[in-house]
């Protein structure tokens, strides 16, 4: 890739991003620090003056990768492989909010990796979600993400069941729908799920931070 001054000004605009974001989300900067753009370069000088925050790391994100590798699988009629990238996307999302919710509250490092490390991903969904006072999760696309994870789980640990109709005929049209369905709930829970970590994250401002940068 050529490097010119219209990458290095993309790559410095998507880290300043990835800064404000990070920094509201946890409470660094509040709305008055995003108000517009002279506020968000005094509220960024401010950090720098006071020679950064302590404790608080950045994190990669990896989840618009593990969504473009799961389609990428289901256009190619990979469905196992596609199911795993989607689990995977929907556990790395709501260990981030419990991430969130650990840091936001001061709960340190070793009880919050202990908290993700043996909650299962029902539970995360479910009476964690609620413990940390999180908006209450649509039933319908915790189902589909419950189905989602054990279909995961049973490829991945060899834990098929037993298919009662696996010795009758197949009919493939059905079979293509019931596949389609599936895979449709999938990506309807994973849009869902985007614009609920979004409203915890950013309070519904979002593209009110993308906009600073410009």
């Amino acid at each position: 890739m050529k490097i010119d001054n219209d990458n290095i000004r993309k790559l410095a605009d998507d880290i300043v991003l990835s800064i404000t974001e990070s920094f509201y989300a946890n409470g660094v900067f509040n709305d008055d620090d995003i108000k517009d753009s002279e506020s968000h370069f005094k509220a960024l000088k401010r950090i720098l003056d006071e020679g950064g925050i302590d404790n608080l790391s950045m994190t990669v994100d990896h989840t618009d990768s593990l969504t473009s590798k799961a389609r990428h699988y289901k256009k190619n009629n990979e469905l196992d492989y596609a199911r795993i990238f989607y689990a995977t996307y929907f556990e790395h999302q709501v260990n981030d909010l419990i991430d969130l919710y650990c840091r936001r509250n001061k709960i340190d490092n070793k009880n919050r990796l202990s908290i993700i490390q043996s909650v299962n991903i029902w539970g995360k969904f479910t009476w964690l979600l609620e413990l940390m006072n999180y908006p209450k999760f649509n039933k319908n696309h915790l189902n589909t993400i419950k189905n989602l994870a054990d279909s995961r789980n049973a490829f991945v640990h060899y834990k098929w069941k037993e298919d009662p109709d696996f010795h009758s005929d197949i009919n493939l049209e059905a079979e293509q729908k019931k596949i389609e369905d599936e895979f449709k709930r999938i990506e309807n829970a994973v849009k869902y799920f985007r614009n609920y970590c979004s409203k915890i994250k950013f309070n519904g401002k979002k593209n009110h931070l993308k906009k600073l940068i410009k």
